[in-house]
C-alpha cells in the first residue's frame, strides 16, 4: 500500500488539493520569486502571481531573464511552467522539491519498493542521499556553533 502524502505549494506554503494538479515551475519562477520553497505550485498561484510579459516596453527580456525551453514560446509566465501533473507523478519527477515540499515519507517508500523501475529507484535514491547529507550537515553546523 502507497504512503500518504500532501505537497505544500511552492508559493503560498498550503497544501496542495489532491483534486487538483501540481504544476511544476521553471529557473524563470525562482528568480522572480527568490522565496519560492521547491518549484512545485497550486493553480491558483500560478494564476495568481503570473506575469503578462517576459519583455521590456523596446522588445528586449527584463534583466536576468531565464529562457524558457527551446520547444517552448517565452512572452508570459505560460512559458514557464514545465509540466502539469499528479502529486505523485510530480514529485517522481523533481524528487528535489517533492522532498522540500512534504513528499519524503512516499519517495523514500517508493525508492525501497521492489517493483519501482530500477532507473526511477535510482534517481530516488541519489535525490535522498542529497537531502540526507544537507540535513547531516545543518545538524553539524547547528552543533558547531553551540
Amino acid at each position: 500500500m502507497s504512503v500518504a502524502f500532501r505537497i505544500r505549494c511552492c508559493l503560498c506554503r498550503n497544501n496542495i488539493s489532491l483534486a487538483g494538479d501540481v504544476i511544476a515551475l521553471d529557473g524563470e519562477w525562482q528568480r522572480r520569486y527568490p522565496d519560492m520553497h521547491g518549484t512545485l505550485a497550486c493553480e491558483r498561484c500560478v494564476v495568481t502571481y503570473g506575469w503578462k510579459s517576459c519583455t521590456t516596453t523596446t522588445g528586449a527580456f527584463v534583466d536576468g531573464h531565464i529562457a524558457a525551453p527551446e520547444d517552448v514560446v517565452d512572452v508570459d509566465f505560460f512559458g514557464h511552467l514545465l509540466e502539469r501533473g499528479t502529486h505523485r507523478a510530480l514529485v517522481i519527477r523533481h524528487p528535489h522539491s517533492g522532498l522540500l515540499q512534504g513528499a519524503e515519507s512516499y519517495l523514500r517508500w517508493l525508492a525501497d519498493r521492489k517493483d519501482t523501475l530500477p532507473d526511477v529507484a535510482a534517481t530516488l535514491r541519489e535525490a535522498l542521499q542529497e537531502w540526507d547529507s544537507a540535513r547531516r550537515g545543518c545538524v553539524t553546523a547547528e552543533l558547531a556553533a553551540s
